[in-house]
């Protein structure tokens, strides 16, 4: 299994990575629209890791170890995790290994037929969410006896087909994510409103529905995003603050201390060190 070397460019997963080992994989042609990516992680000893705010949910398929949320309690055998705003910190167990599923911005509304909205800034019990917990439990247990990575990520994508069945996406909405991301959150969303042919209000509602925050957070996370990917190529602070789309320093350093606690030099400095 490969080991990654720097998983905060890329996933904005903060961990200490000597602790990790990790296997990327593609999804099959009818998940893409839905999925990104599953990955494999596997602690190779006890840690605490930090993730930053992402652009889409996630969904995770623990099978050995254990691994502890922010608010002390145990982290669902089958878990979704909305879009959070805020830096949030884990705790795995030395054993822990664990299937996850990145979905597309709106993939996992077209495959949950639910809300994004109502799981913003919380982790839940899957089994809840889908309402057949036997069929968790069964699949729980293939994956721990399954005798490789690929044989398990073959069985959660079994999972993810059977829910993509008859699934579609709001076009206007991934449309309306895709000028996000193109124009790097520099779009006004009166005018973001008006390339997609909505009101204002419409794109509100629905963005809310298919992403999980409003198309002003989102824009917020795609900076964010951007801010990692500059850093992790060596830029300043004032070259990342421009080409993240920032009109001066003070918003910068306002807007990352609001997502994260502290200021980007502090941050990235303490990141360095771990």
């Amino acid at each position: 299994m490969a080991r990654k070397n720097d998983l905060l460019s890329e996933d904005y997963f903060m961990a200490t990575t000597n602790h990790i080992n990790l296997l990327t994989q593609t999804p099959c042609a009818a998940l893409q629209p839905f999925v990104r990516r599953f990955l494999v992680v596997e602690s190779t000893t006890e840690h605490r890791d930090a993730h930053l705010p992402d652009i889409g949910m996630v969904a995770a398929f623990c099978f050995q170890g254990a691994c502890q949320l922010d608010s002390g309690r145990q982290a669902p055998r089958a878990a979704l995790t909305g879009l959070w705003d805020t830096l949030r910190t884990h705790v795995h167990s030395q054993d822990h290994a664990v299937v996850i599923v990145s979905f597309t911005t709106t993939g996992a509304a077209a495959l949950l037929r639910q809300p994004l909205h109502e799981f913003a800034n919380t982790t839940t019990d899957l089994a809840a969410v889908l309402g057949y917990p036997a069929g968790l439990d069964r699949l729980h247990d293939r994956l721990a006896v399954a005798t490789n990575h690929e044989q398990r990520i073959r069985l959660v994508e079994e999972l993810l087909l059977g829910q993509a069945a008859n699934s579609q996406l709001d076009l206007e909405i991934a449309g309306a994510v895709a000028l996000i991301e193109q124009t790097e959150a520099m779009l006004r969303i009166e005018d973001l409103a008006r390339q997609v042919g909505l009101s204002q209000s419409a794109l509100e509602r629905r963005f809310r529905y298919w992403v999980g925050v409003s198309p002003r957070k989102f824009a917020s996370l795609i900076r964010l995003k951007n801010v990692v990917k500059l850093q992790a190529r060596g830029a300043d602070l004032t070259t990342i603050a421009h080409g993240a789309g920032y009109y001066d320093q003070a918003h910068f350093i306002k807007d990352f201390k609001r997502f994260t606690g502290l200021a980007p030099g502090s941050f990235f400095a303490r990141s360095a060190a771990n």
